[in-house]
């Protein structure tokens, strides 16, 4: 399966769902997708924000001793971001209603990372 359509099927699976998608830490999208229906955010920027903000995390827990960040949650009023580690420097990402299930999301984007690292 492409990654295009191992990113749709997370879309579609997760209700709520505005946006799916892999992101290099270096500011660039490797591939996203988006719902059909969203005219109210700028997604587009979501994506360059979050792989922005991925780079940070990673940069301040080097700085700090802690070790590769693997997972990163950002809650809004409307929006929640989720990004989780595929290989170093490259995250998969979801962006989400806030009323939506986080649990759901969380599994569904864990399943995504396993099958890109296995099927790309």
């Amino acid at each position: 399966m492409s990654l295009l359509d191992l990113l749709y099927e997370a879309l579609e699976t997760v209700e709520g769902a505005r946006f799916a998608g892999v992101v290099g830490t270096d500011g660039l999208g490797v591939e996203m997708v988006y719902a059909d229906d969203d005219d109210e955010f700028d997604l587009e920027l979501a994506e360059l924000e979050l792989a922005t903000l991925a780079a940070n995390a990673g940069a301040a827990s080097k700085r700090i001793g802690s070790g590769r960040v693997y997972d990163l949650t950002v809650e809004t009023d409307e929006l929640t971001y989720l990004a989780s580690l595929v290989t170093p420097g490259y995250f998969a990402v979801l962006g989400l209603y806030a009323d939506a299930s986080l649990d759901g999301a969380r599994a569904i984007l864990g399943e995504l990372v396993e099958r890109i690292q296995v099927e790309v």
